[in-house]
């Protein structure tokens, strides 16, 4: 793999694209340590960027009942090269937390976001959030891993305060859609996988969780009117 490839894979991200959550804390809970992490939508991004929507696609196993593997293949000269990491399943929404961060240390495989882990250790104030914790305030990134000519604000995105792989806005219809680049993976799915008949679009309806995890849509459950959009974009590809 050239070192252009590489260097895009690994270049740091917008704080935007950024969470935050709470790792250890102090004994009376007032403060905790600040872990910065890759957003699934971004690491998405990413791929996309480098490798085209239909140069790169993920898999998902369920491990030993309680954790998830995630392989993240992308398409070199012909042929696929996949790297794979996993991750347990969290105490909130299991699998979907697992599936998640399974991504997540899946892209770090791939360089995606690894410059994190040379952060300095940096202690916060904390506040409870139901039975967890998050960030009552999040740090400054520091210069080195911010993207060049970045001129934005240093402090990313607010925490979470949920388990690892929650993410705010992983509600079903909490974050934006966008229906044209998932109907390209799945058309681009249904091309590899049988013939573009009716039987073809049915796919996404029939096996909606497959669906989502060849599309990845932003961690989030489809619903109905998603698998409609998807539909009338499939229509307008097959045209």
């Amino acid at each position: 793999m050239s070192e252009d490839i590489m260097e895009k894979l690994q270049a740091p991200f917008a704080p935007d694209e950024i969470e935050w959550r709470v790792g250890s804390t102090n004994q009376d809970k007032t403060k905790g340590l600040a872990l910065a992490y890759v957003t699934n939508r971004a690491i998405q991004n990413r791929l996309d960027e480098t490798f085209g929507v239909f140069g790169w696609k993920n898999d998902f196993k369920e491990w030993k009942g309680t954790s998830q593997l995630c392989g993240i293949s992308v398409k070199q000269n012909d042929e696929w090269i996949a790297k794979w990491d996993g991750a347990d399943d969290s105490n909130m929404e299991a699998t979907k937390g697992g599936l998640s961060d399974a991504m997540k240390r899946a892209a770090y495989q791939w360089g995606i976001g690894r410059y994190l882990y040379k952060l300095p250790s940096v202690w916060c104030k904390i506040k409870a959030v139901g039975k967890s914790y998050a960030l009552a305030e999040t740090p400054n990134l520091p210069d080195w891993a911010l993207p060049k000519e970045y001129k934005g604000t240093k402090t990313g995105n607010k925490s979470t305060g949920v388990e690892p792989g929650e993410q705010e806005g992983d509600k079903p219809g909490s974050t934006p859609f966008n229906a044209v680049e998932v109907a390209k993976k799945l058309f681009a799915y249904a091309v590899n996988k049988t013939t573009l008949d009716a039987e073809g679009y049915k796919m996404f309806r029939q096996d909606l969780v497959e669906a989502r995890k060849i599309a990845t849509v932003d961690d989030r459950e489809w619903t109905e009117k998603d698998a409609k959009i998807v539909q009338a974009e499939l229509l307008k590809l097959k045209k």
